[in-house]
C-alpha cells in the first residue's frame, strides 16, 4: 500500500528525560536530534511529505522555563536547518499561527521557507502554535472573507473548504504515527486525517528509531484503507 505522506506527533520528551533523571530541555533537544535522523531515513524510502508537530497552541501554558527553552530550541533548529539544506533537497514548510513568535524566529522561519522552496525530493511540514481547531476556524474565516460577495447563494463544499487549510498545497497523511504511549490525537490536524490509518506506540520520541519506523510502515502496509466505506 502506497504511503506518500506520514505525519508524527513525537511525543514524550519530557517524560524520556524524566526517566533519566535528566531536566526537561534534555529530553526536547534528543528529540530535536532525533528528528533530522528520522527525516534523513523518510527520505532515503521515498516518502514525499513528512508533517510534525513541533509545538502545539497548548505549549504555552507550560512552565516559563520550559517554553523559554522551546522556543531557543525552536531557534538552534532553524539556525540547523540553514546549514542542512545546502546539503539535502528538503523543502520545509511552517504551519501555524507564526505571528505568535519574536521577529528573529519568524524571519528565520521565512529565511528556511523561502531557501529550500524549490527543492523537490521530501517536504517537511512544521506545525508550530498549531492547533487543529484553530486550523479549521482560519479556513472557514478566510473561506467566508473570499466569497463574501456571494454568501446568501454559495453552498460550501469539502473541496473547496480543503483550499483555505494550512496544507492546502499537499495530500493528506496517510499514516499518523504517535509516540510516547497516549492514544489520542491532542489537536492535531483534525481537517487532514479524517481517513488517515493510525498507529500509538509506547515508546517516548527520543527512543523513536528508524527500526520503529520501518515496523510502522510494514504494519500499515498490512491494513486496507476503506476511506468510510
Amino acid at each position: 500500500m502506497n504511503l506518500n505522506h506520514l505525519a508524527i506527533i513525537m511525543d514524550g520528551n519530557r517524560r524520556w528525560a524524566i526517566s533519566k533523571d535528566l531536566d526537561p530541555h534534555e529530553g526536547h533537544h534528543k528529540g530535536a536530534e532525533n528528528l533530522w535522523v528520522i527525516i534523513e531515513k523518510i527520505k532515503e524510502i521515498n516518502i514525499k511529505y513528512l508533517t510534525v508537530f513541533g509545538f502545539s497552541t497548548e505549549n504555552w501554558k507550560r512552565s516559563q522555563n520550559e517554553v523559554y527553552f522551546l522556543l531557543r530550541l525552536l531557534e538552534n533548529f532553524l539556525d540547523d536547518a540553514k546549514l542542512k539544506i545546502n546539503k539535502y533537497n528538503y523543502k520545509i514548510r511552517f504551519i501555524g499561527n507564526l505571528l505568535a513568535f519574536d521577529k528573529t524566529i519568524q524571519d528565520k522561519m521565512r529565511l528556511v521557507e523561502e531557501i529550500t522552496l524549490e527543492n523537490k525530493e521530501l517536504v517537511v511540514t512544521i506545525a508550530i502554535n498549531y492547533g487543529g481547531r484553530q486550523d479549521i476556524i482560519n479556513a472557514t474565516n478566510e473561506f467566508l472573507k473570499f466569497n463574501k460577495s456571494k454568501l446568501d447563494s454559495i453552498e460550501m463544499k469539502e473541496s473547496d473548504f480543503k483550499k483555505f487549510v494550512f496544507n492546502k498545497y499537499i495530500p493528506e497523511p496517510d499514516l499518523l504515527i504517535r509516540t510516547g504511549g497516549e492514544i489520542r490525537l491532542s489537536n492535531f490536524l483534525l481537517w487532514d486525517l479524517a481517513y488517515t490509518e493510525l498507529i500509538f506506540l509506547p515508546e517516548m520520541w527520543p527512543d523513536f528509531t528508524v527500526s520503529s519506523l520501518e515496523k510502522s510502515i510494514l504494519e500499515y502496509s498490512k491494513r486496507s484503507r476503506k476511506y468510510g466505506e
